[in-house]
């Protein structure tokens, strides 16, 4: 059993940049590599852009406890000039990876 935080889900960028705002690292589930890019996307709206060095640290969590952690992505918050940073984690692949029964059905 893989130990889980809360982890939003790539539709719920409006949450995540609250998150990011009060200075919280919010952990988002990807399903698909490419969501990644489109999680970038929308945090852009919000005024988040990737940082340009160091953007991508694989080593911020702990693999033994957290394997399906993929990296904590560095973001500057533009409105404040802050440093954000925000987990990506590979999303559950069955109903023992973490997700409650109703999850699955």
């Amino acid at each position: 059993m893989i130990k889980r935080g809360f982890r939003y889900q790539t539709g719920e960028i409006e949450e995540v940049s609250k998150l990011l705002r009060e200075g919280n690292i919010p952990e988002i589930d990807i399903d698909f590599e490419r969501e990644i890019e489109e999680v970038i996307s929308d945090l852009n709206t919000y005024g988040f852009v990737m940082a340009n060095e160091n953007s991508r640290d694989y080593d911020a969590v702990d693999r033994i406890e957290h394997p399906d952690f993929m990296f904590r992505l560095k973001l500057i918050d533009t409105v404040s000039g802050k440093t954000c940073f925000v987990d990506f984690y590979e999303a559950p692949k069955d109903n023992d990876d973490g997700y409650d029964e109703i999850w699955w059905g």
